[in-house]
């Protein structure tokens, strides 16, 4: 949880360094031409207001980035779901968290776009004055246009993320990387399984040096490591 949390608030401070430059090279792209400027006062005023609109975007981006996470979490133990292995481990929440983290801010622009005139009410217009002052003329199709690249290279992302995943049977344990390159191991080519201290969570690592960490698949079976310790002959390390 502590981790999550530390992301998020990471990702927030990400937007508010990333925004005024966003913004600037908007401005450099798309000139605001000849627009009535706003008062000292009014721009203040507007400013204040951008900050309640951040703070809006980032709640919609933490429900999003939560949301996605597990669900992806889901899709992918569905995907890999079968019946001729003893054992299959796909990602888990925390390991979909990045990802799912991209998407959710990615689509958070969704909400904050339906929601601005409701949240700034009878200063939607005057909003939109300043940000053309801000971003110029064309900057929603600016901002279409990147929205569009960074959905794209979110679901790339989360294409690969979902190719991940571990089979185990009772002569082998079969690795499926993100590239979906396979890695077919016999237990005996385990050379250490360490317990990490909390349950379900192993280092398991192989004679090639692959280390293989538990803490982001689900689920670790006992039965599972006890058959893998078995077949291996080697001890789980505490």
């Amino acid at each position: 949880m502590i981790d999550i949390l530390k992301s998020l608030l990471l990702s927030f401070i990400a937007v508010a360094i990333l925004l005024p430059v966003l913004r600037y090279a908007l401005r450099r792209l798309s000139p605001a031409g000849q627009q009535a400027k706003l008062s000292a006062d009014e721009s203040r005023y507007l400013q204040k207001k951008e900050w309640q609109l951040t703070l809006a975007y980032f709640v919609f981006a933490s429900v999003l980035s939560v949301f996605f996470s597990g669900a992806l979490a889901m899709l992918s133990s569905i995907l890999h779901l079968s019946s001729e292995q003893m054992f299959v481990m796909t990602p888990n929440f925390k390991a979909f968290f990045a990802p799912g983290l991209l998407l959710g801010l990615t689509v958070a622009l969704l909400p904050l776009r339906l929601s601005q005139s409701t949240l700034l009410n009878q200063d939607y217009d005057l909003y939109k004055q300043y940000l053309r002052q801000q971003e110029g003329l064309r900057s929603i199709r600016l901002y279409s246009i990147l929205f569009g690249v960074m959905l794209g290279f979110s679901l790339v992302v989360l294409w690969f993320a979902m190719r991940w995943h571990v089979n185990v049977d009772e002569n082998q344990v079969q690795v499926t990387n993100l590239l979906n390159q396979e890695r077919t191991y016999p237990h005996a080519a385990i050379e250490s399984i360490h317990y990490m201290g909390t349950e379900g969570e192993y280092l398991i690592t192989f004679e090639d040096q692959t280390v293989l960490n538990t803490a982001y698949l689900k689920p670790v079976s006992l039965d599972m490591i006890a058959l893998m310790a078995d077949r291996s002959g080697k001890r789980v390390i505490r």
